[in-house]
Parts: structure tokens; sequence; C-alpha cells
């Protein structure tokens, strides 16, 4: 994107010294610059930044409706048209529409987007033809000043701008009946099935009706047979016994957690052992990775671990609490946690993610959802400030949730557990809420789906500051993602709901989330762990 900047601005140079105009300048921009394939998640959510094009094969008598979003990932504001292109056929069919779904007829197809901003336009494609359709979708952008706008965009041969409009009535789901007396909804998605994109739709009609592809977290709890003890947003001891499941909020919703020596939170997917550490506010299963075979609670094996690692291999700036980290001797907090270079730990997750998740096909099961790392600067944590740049000694905001600061008499100072410690499930900072590819609630800078657990979700399962804990699920060995403080010279980092240097090699334990459309067949258990396919 550099280089596509860097290519933009020369080129303006030397056709504004020529006298050319900003329209001309406008049509280079758009036409002349390599078109990148974009990135799709199974929700068919289709990502494209500047000039990025996605080709979609749509059979005889069928539709497929999705999203496209619309990402600014350049620096300054955009203009973005989207268009449609016919690759097989050549032109447009009869009996062909391809249009953007808009019940208030507002045209998002087209428009203006700041830096890091985006736009999701609801799109559909209805082939009541005789044939297979193959048809290019993309986007034209450029950068957006008073004189050039989204009306001055050039396209290429071909390239049809979407202006055709469907209500999502007209462009929708099949019709559900149903005899029960309550509402009934019908929920359809576009699957790849047998090699065609088919329309699957599913009706229901809440607990008197079949189940809904996907699940609320409410409707997840009700379906794994389970209910709620109440709200509980902090813990005064560990939990050593099976204390069920509690509630608190997270960035979709509600969430419930599993706490103490729980039993039945076992799965069993792609190969691997996993815990449920809890549902998601929107419906999905949070896990975290538990070995090759199934291990007892408080059970110490370095089989629950995929290895070790040092959450960053340097720990002399601010940056470096970052799960993705910015610049380091920076002179501001936005350039420090810039979501740029992975940390250390990152860089084995993903690695074991590719090879035991994506490459053996698991990755349609794992939903996109938030992971938090939470570089909140606070002030009044002791002798550490807030600035959380450079080597500015900066606290962070878990570690007030967790531990108090004191000098002693003898000058001295350190760090003691407070009686009650708080669970905070929600993420305070949009930087700070790794996704994939969500953007409208997430950061957009994951590679893939996974990452750690938070010191939050490890109080929540059962851990208690200042005191060892090895008779609840998770046992003691989990590698956070929440820093502590920088002092300077080095980060503490949490490790369990401890501290321990950022440099040090800790269990590395990955976490991801099933969509909340899986079926789980078994019971939980040790013995009969939950299996996962599709509803």
């Amino acid at each position: 994107m550099k280089f596509i900047k860097k290519y933009y601005l020369l080129l303006l140079l030397i056709i504004t010294l020529a006298g050319a105009t900003i329209y001309g300048t406008y049509a280079m921009f758009t036409s002349s610059v390599e078109t990148n394939m974009v990135n799709m998640d199974t929700y068919m959510n289709y990502t494209f930044d500047i000039n990025g094009t996605q080709e979609l094969k749509v059979s005889a008598g069928s539709k497929l409706r999705f999203n496209a979003i619309v990402r600014n990932s350049m620096g300054g504001s955009i203009s973005y048209g989207m268009y449609y292109k016919m690759i097989s056929p050549t032109t447009l069919p009869s009996g062909v529409i391809i249009a953007q779904v808009s019940d208030d007829l507002t045209i998002n197809a087209k428009g203006q987007l700041e830096s890091g901003a985006s736009k999701t336009v609801p799109m559909v494609i209805k082939n009541t033809s005789d044939s297979e359709i193959t048809v290019e979708i993309g986007v034209r952008t450029g950068y957006a000043t008073d004189s050039q706008g989204v009306d001055d965009i050039i396209y290429n041969e071909g390239e049809i701008p979407i202006t055709s409009f469907q209500t999502n009535e007209e462009a929708g789901n099949d019709s559900c009946t149903s005899a029960s007396t309550v509402d009934c909804t019908t929920d359809c998605t576009s699957k790849y099935i047998n090699g065609e994109w088919k329309e699957v739709c599913y009706c229901y009609t809440g607990n008197s009706g079949t189940e809904p592809n996907y699940r609320t977290s409410e409707e997840m709890l009700e379906y794994l047979n389970l209910s709620s003890n109440g709200v509980k947003n902090s813990v005064t001891s560990t939990a050593t016994t099976d204390e069920g499941v509690w509630q608190t909020v997270d960035d979709y919703g509600t969430t419930y957690y599993f706490r103490g020596n729980i039993e039945n939170n076992y799965v069993y997917f792609a190969n691997y052992y996993w815990r449920i550490v809890r549902i998601n506010g929107n419906g999905s299963l949070r896990l975290i990775y538990d070995g090759t075979s199934a291990h007892a609670n408080g059970e110490s094996s370095t089989d629950r671990q995929i290895g070790t690692s040092a959450f960053n291999e340097k720990h002399d700036d601010n940056a470096y609490v970052g799960y993705m980290y910015g610049q380091t001797g920076a002179s501001t907090y936005e350039e420090t946690h810039a979501n740029v270079n992975d940390s250390t730990v990152k860089t084995v997750i993903d690695n074991w993610y590719k090879i035991n998740i994506e490459d053996n096909g698991y990755s349609d099961y794992v939903a996109d959802v938030i992971y938090c790392n939470d570089r909140q600067p606070i002030s009044g944590y002791g002798v550490y400030g807030s600035l959380g740049y450079g080597n500015n000694s900066t606290g962070y905001a878990p570690a007030v949730r967790s531990y108090q600061y004191f000098t002693g008499e003898d000058g001295k100072y350190g760090n003691i557990p407070i009686s009650i410690q708080k669970i905070k499930m929600t993420c305070s900072q949009k930087n700070d809420r790794f996704t994939v590819n969500d953007v409208e609630i997430g950061n957009g800078a994951l590679t893939y789906p996974v990452a750690l657990l938070t010191v939050d979700e490890v109080l929540a399962a059962g851990a208690y500051g200042g005191s060892y804990n090895s008779d609840y699920f998770l046992s003691s060995n989990v590698q956070t993602m929440t820093p502590v403080y920088f002092n300077g010279v080095s980060i503490s980092m949490f490790y369990n709901v401890d501290m321990s240097n950022s440099t040090n090699a800790q269990a590395v334990r990955p976490v991801l989330s099933l969509k909340s459309n899986v079926t789980l067949n078994g019971s939980g258990t040790q013995w009969d762990p939950y299996t996962v396919s599709f509803s």
C-alpha cells in the first residue's frame, strides 16, 4: 500500500507539472494499479481494499447473497465505486440481476471513506437463467478532493458500476411457513456445496421450532443444557469446586463463563482436546487448547501446551506490551501501539494454527471474534505514569483490576493483590480488539482468528492473584495477552494471574472460538467430549 501511495504522489507531481487535469490523475490512479484478490470469511463477507476484485460463480436457478466490505487502508480520504464485470458469458444474460440490497434505496455501492474507515454493502446476484455465470465483483478507488469524487472514477473496459437496487424482500429469503402461533423467521446463507453455490435456509420459531443457523449466547447456553447462576463481575478467592456458569458482559452482549473445577466442558476438535472457557456474547464458544489427550483438572503436563515462547523477545520499550506493536522509540502512543509487527508469541500461534487448523480444513468452524490486548494506560498506579510510549514508565489498566501498588517503609516498592479482583470482558479500545475481518467492532489486524486468554478470563475461570490454584479446569499454566506495566527497563505481563517478565519463555495455549452454528455431539466430559460438526 505504501508503494501505491508513493507511486500516486509521484504521478500526481509529474502530471501537475505537465499541466494535466485532476480528472486525468484520477483516471490513472484507478485504472493502472494491479488489482488484488480480496479476503473472504465463511460468513460470506468479502473485504475489498483499494482496487480489489473477486470472481464468483453462481449456478443456474440460484442466488448468492454476501456482504462487500470496502475498507480504506490508505492514509487519506478516498472515493470508491463498486462494479461488476461479466467473465462467462461476457455480457449480462437475460434473467440475471446484480445489485446492492437496500430497503431505503440508499446508494452504498459508491461513496467516500476516511482513512481507516469501512463500508458494508449487502449484495445479491440472482441467476434465473439456464446456465452458470461467472462474475467479477470489484471496487475502484482514488484519493478524494474537492475536484474529484465518486462520479470522476474511470472504470476499465467491461466494468459496470453497480447502481441497481433490490429490497430485502426482493433479494431475500425463501418464505417460511409454520403451524406455530409465534413469529416464524427464516435464516438463509450461501454455501458452496458440490461445486455450486447454494442458498440454504433454516426455518425456526424459537424453542417451538427447529434450531436457528446461528445461536445467540442465551440459545447456546440452553443448547448445552446449562443455566446461569447470575451476574459475577469480581472474585475474592480461588474456585476449587464446580461453581457452574456465571455471566457478565463482553463487546457483543451477555457472555457466560465456566468457573472452577468444571468437568463438562471438554471438546474434541481438529484432532486436539480443548476446554470451553466461555460462551461469547455472540453465541460462539471460546476454547483453550488442552492437548492431544484429555487431561484431568489439576494434571500437570507439557501436552497441555503447544510449546513455550516469550511474549516478545525484547522488553525495553512500551511497544512490546503489544500482541502486535508499532514503532519503538516513538514519541506518541499511537505510533507505539500501531498494529504493524507481530509479537514473538503471535508468530508461534499463527504458525501452529496454519499447519493444524487452516491447512487441515478446519477453519470453516472457527469464528472471527475479539481477542483483547488491553493496552489502555492508566494514571495513579504508584510510580508508573500513563504516557504509554517510548521508555516512559507506564502502568496499564488491567494491573489496577488485580493488583495494588505499594511503597514500603524501607522505600522499596512493589505490587500486592487486592482483596476484590475485577473481571472485565469488554475491551476499552478498538485498537486493542484483535480480529481478522471485523473492522466495525474489532481492529481487523489478525492473520488468523486465534490468540491467547486475558487475565480477566483466567480470573473468571477460577484463579485469584496471590493464591495458587491447581483445582480448576485451566490448572496453572496459562500465558495471557494482558500487560501489567513497563517500568522503564522491562515489561511485566500476566502469567496466570501473577506477573512475569515478557521475555521469559512461558507455556503457549492457543485460544480460538467455534461458530455458534456448530452441532456438538457428546456430553462434554473427559471420557465423552463434545465433537464438532455443522448444523
